[in-house]
């Protein structure tokens, strides 16, 4: 039996969630699909950082209230309970292929003392929060189906149909929110004009026996193996489910990066306590997340992430989108254009996805020589930031008073940085490619 909803929601990722529960609180019969039986369980690798506090992110202005126990996004107007663990980090760190000289966002030493007034952000636990706003929509009157994977996504006349495990659900709208590998942007041909870079591969860590300097930071370092072109990338970020417990990744060659780089004295006695996976297909953004009364929020419309907090801000938009075009009797684009104006001002229109993208080859693009001899240039940290957005930028502004000096002893590093453009990003593709994790 087809069961009719004046929005069904796919995806019960973050914004799937926040939609759900918005929409169900703003009075909509709503359902949420989702493949999972237990949405709450985090299965794919997230680094599970919240972005950002540091600045504007996404066009607003978001932070958590650590007294009352609430993320705050204050420009669009609305906050989110979350009273799970919390663990801070006061740095950005990328450490050289020399294990020792490093180029750093923030004042480590400075911040720390400041303790929550002086973090950069924080790392929290993303089951937790979902499990949060899942209680909340169930109790506002979400029809949840778990165990659904969606197959199909279809215009009606009146409507949408939406199938899955035999299943039918029809909607008034649609908001697809199942992320990066978006089967409703598939089925409704949003990514017909986006560009496709390829599917990302790799399976993240959480670990113990971490000694490092600094550690409450998120540290991003390069080496290299005896005789190697380029380097092995790897991520270590503070966890949020214990003070000894750190996130990382790395695509290939973890038994390499902790036993017998330069940087394996970091990790004297690493336990691996859980591996998860994850795939990550990278498009364009499209156009406009909105067609044939299908809304796409977070993940499934944006570039790589929109990150946790970039997702409810979309989930939370577009339900109320969705609520003022059924009370308008607008059930159509027009009826909902504040949600693609909103998305259009603070996705596309904020910044530019390819200076997230700039980020892959300022990892790969140089050799260990010149990495050594970048980082070097660096005597003091830069300022505190943790937007992936802005740091090549930033590195660059930073380095324009000795350009000359580089141009004159490393004249290839000067090509190399003159390259991280996004006007050129088509000839840094086969760059970004080449990361071990990428399947073109």
């Amino acid at each position: 039996m087809t069961k009719r909803y004046d929005v069904v929601i796919v995806g019960a990722g973050p914004g799937g969630t926040m939609a759900a529960k918005t929409a169900a609180e703003n009075g909509l019969k709503t359902a949420l699909l989702e493949r999972k039986t237990n949405p709450a369980e985090i299965t794919r690798g997230c680094a599970m950082m919240f972005a950002v506090e540091s600045g504007y992110y996404f066009a607003e202005r978001m932070y958590y209230n650590n007294k009352n126990k609430k993320m705050i996004f204050p420009v669009n107007g609305f906050s989110v309970d979350y009273d799970g663990p919390t663990r801070n980090y006061y740095a950005w760190h990328f450490y050289a292929p020399d294990g020792k000289t490093r180029l750093a966002f923030g004042d480590y030493d400075e911040a720390i003392i400041r303790g929550d007034e002086g973090r950069l952000s924080f790392v929290y636990d993303k089951g937790k929060l979902l499990e949060g706003l899942l209680n909340d929509a169930q109790k506002s009157g979400v029809d949840i189906i778990t165990g659904c994977n969606v197959r199909g996504v279809e215009k009606k006349e009146h409507g949408l149909k939406v199938t899955g495990n035999g299943d039918t659900f029809e909607g008034t709208f649609v908001i697809g929110a199942d992320g990066v590998n978006s089967r409703v942007a598939e089925c409704m041909g949003f990514n017909k004009e986006r560009r496709f870079f390829g599917v990302a591969r790799g399976t993240t860590r959480y670990v113990t026996g971490v000694k490092m300097d600094q550690s409450e930071s998120v540290t991003t370092a390069m080496c290299f193996k005896p005789g190697a072109s380029s380097p092995i990338v790897f991520w270590v970020i503070p966890s949020p489910y214990g003070e000894d417990e750190y996130w990382f990744q790395t695509p290939v060659d973890f038994e390499y990066v902790t036993q017998k780089s330069l940087f394996s004295s970091w990790f004297p006695e690493v336990k691996v306590v859980r591996a998860v996976p994850f795939v990550l297909a990278l498009w364009s953004p499209v156009a406009e997340p909105y067609k044939d009364n299908v809304l796409l929020v977070g993940d499934a419309a944006w570039f790589s992430e929109a990150e946790i907090t970039g997702s409810m801000m979309c989930g939370w938009r577009a339900a109320n989108a969705i609520t003022v075009a059924l009370r308008d009797n607008k059930p159509d684009r027009e009826g909902v254009r504040s949600y693609s104006d909103w998305w259009q001002k603070s996705y596309p229109g904020f910044d530019d996805y390819r200076n997230f993208l700039m980020i892959m080859p300022f990892c790969r693009l140089f050799s260990e020589k010149e990495l050594n001899y970048l980082y070097s240039l660096f005597t003091a940290p830069l300022p505190p930031n943790n937007n992936p957005f802005q740091v090549v930028r930033m590195v660059k502004e930073a380095l324009r008073p000795v350009r000359t000096k580089i141009e004159n002893e490393m004249p290839s590093l000067a090509h190399k940085l003159a390259m991280l453009e996004i006007d050129t990003i088509d000839s840094l593709v086969p760059t970004i490619k080449k990361q071990e994790f990428f399947k073109a």
